[in-house]
C-alpha cells in the first residue's frame, strides 16, 4: 500500500514539476534515510532504505535553513553526494525541507539533467509539496507505531494466554499427586508399610514445595510489574554466597554434580544478598533441570574489567539462538522441543533482579553443546 500511494504522488509531483531523479530523505538521529527515491539511478545510487551521515550532506543545509536550497548547477559537487548524480549527468538539485510546523524531519529531493532548469514558480510549488509530504510521513510514522503497538499486544494476548495455560496445568499436576497421596494415606494408613507412607509424605512435600515456587513466581512477577518488588542492599560476599548456594543444590540432587569455582579476591558487591541467591538458584536448579544424569554442572565467580561475573554452565541441549531473547521474557516459552516443566517466568525475575542492581543477565549457548548464563553485576566504586 505504501508503494502504491508513493507511485501514485510521484505521478502527481511529475505532472507538475517535471524531474529525472525525486527522493525523500528523512532525519534519522544525526543521519539521512532515504525513504522513496524514483527515476534515474534509483535501484544504484541510494536505493529505498540507504542511510549515510548528515554532516556535510545538502539535507543538513536544508534542516539548518528550513526553506528550499537551490542548487542550480552541481559541476562543482559542493555536497558529497553530488558526485554519484553527476555520474548520472544529472546536473540541477532542488531540495526543499520536509516541515511540520516549524520543525524540519527531513527534504524533498528533485533532481533534473539540464543545469538551472527549475523556475522561481517550481521551487515554490515544491516547497509547497514538501509541507504536504511532511504530513504525509507523519501519518504514515503514526500508522506504522500503532500497527507495532497492535502487533505487540497481539502477541503479548497470544503470550498470555499460553501462560494462563500453562499455569492452570502446572498447578494442577502438583495439586493431583497431593491430594491423591493425602486420600491413599487417609484411606489405607494401616494397610501401608513404613516406607510407603515415608515415600508418599515425600511426594506430599515435593509437589508442595512445587506449588510455593510456581505462586511465587506468579507472585513476583506481579510485583515487579507493580513496582513494587522490594529489595534490601548491603554489603554481600559473592563468593559465600555462591559456595552456600551449590553446597545447597549439591544436597538437593544425586543425578548431577555441581562445581563451585570462586576465583579469589572476589570484592564484595553492594546488592541483596537473597535476590541475588535468588537469580544464582534459579539458574543452577535450570541447570540441573536440562543436564543429562552423571553429567556436572559449573558455576564461575570472577572479577573482570570493573565488575563481578557469575557464569552458570551446563551440557544440556543448550538453547537455539531464536529463543535466547524469548527465554529472558514475561509469558516467553521457547519454541524447540527442549522444555522442562515450569512456569517460564524464572528468567524474567532473574534478569529483573540483575537489573534493579545495575547488572545484566545474559546467555551465551549453541545447540546441543551446552549453554552458559553469566550474572554481570557492577564492582565497588
Amino acid at each position: 500500500e505504501l508503494d502504491q500511494a508513493f507511485d501514485a504522488f510521484i505521478r502527481e509531483v511529475r505532472g507538475l514539476v517535471p524531474f529525472d531523479r525525486i527522493a525523500i530523505v528523512l532525519r534519522d538521529n544525526g543521519n539521512a534515510q532515504v525513504m522513496a527515491v524514483a527515476g534515474a539511478g534509483s535501484d544504484e545510487i541510494f536505493p529505498p532504505g540507504t542511510t549515510r551521515p548528515i554532516a556535510g550532506s545538502l539535507l543538513e543545509e536544508v534542516l539548518r535553513r528550513h526553506e528550499p536550497v537551490y542548487r542550480r548547477d552541481i559541476a562543482g559537487a559542493e555536497y558529497p553526494e553530488e558526485q554519484e548524480f553527476l555520474d548520472l549527468h544529472l546536473r540541477c538539485r532542488l531540495a526543499t525541507p520536509l516541515l511540520i510546523g516549524t520543525q524540519a524531519i527531513g527534504m524533498l529531493s528533485l533532481v533534473r539533467r539540464e543545469p538551472d532548469s527549475f523556475s522561481r514558480q517550481e521551487i515554490e510549488l515544491t516547497a509547497l509539496l514538501g509541507r504536504l509530504v511532511a504530513s504525509a510521513v507523519q501519518n504514515i510514522r503514526a500508522y506504522e507505531a500503532e500497527r507495532k503497538t497492535v502487533e505487540e499486544l497481539r502477541r503479548l494476548s497470544a503470550l498470555r494466554a499460553d501462560f494462563v495455560s500453562l499455569v492452570s496445568h502446572e498447578l494442577r499436576t502438583p495439586m493431583a499427586a497431593v491430594i491423591g497421596s493425602a486420600r491413599t494415606l487417609q484411606q489405607r494408613w494401616r494397610e501401608l508399610t513404613p516406607e510407603q507412607r515415608e515415600s508418599f509424605l515425600e511426594l506430599i512435600s515435593g509437589e508442595t514445595n512445587r506449588l510455593a515456587t510456581l505462586i511465587g513466581d506468579v507472585l513476583d512477577t506481579s510485583r515487579i510489574e507493580a513496582g513494587t518488588f522490594s529489595f534490601r542492599f548491603g554489603d554481600v560476599d559473592l563468593g559465600e554466597l555462591v559456595r552456600d548456594s551449590v553446597a545447597t543444590a549439591e544436597l538437593a540432587t544425586d543425578e548431577v554434580s555441581v562445581r563451585a569455582e570462586v576465583r579469589d579476591p572476589l570484592p564484595r558487591v553492594r546488592g541483596d544478598a537473597e535476590r541475588l541467591r535468588q537469580v544464582l538458584m534459579n539458574l543452577i536448579d535450570n541447570a540441573i533441570k536440562y543436564s543429562p544424569a552423571g553429567d556436572a554442572i559449573n558455576v564461575r565467580a570472577y572479577a573482570e574489567d570493573g565488575h563481578v561475573r557469575i557464569a552458570v554452565s551446563d551440557n544440556g541441549p543448550g538453547v537455539a539462538r531464536e529463543d535466547q531473547r524469548l527465554i529472558f521474557e514475561k509469558f516467553g516459552r521457547v519454541t524447540s522441543g527442549n522444555t522442562r516443566p515450569g512456569t517460564g517466568l524464572g528468567l524474567f525475575i532473574a534478569r529483573s533482579i540483575a537489573e534493579a542492581h545495575g547488572g545484566t543477565l545474559d546467555v551465551h549457548s549453541v545447540p546441543q553443546h551446552g549453554a552458559t548464563f553469566t550474572l554481570q553485576l557492577p564492582g565497588p566504586g
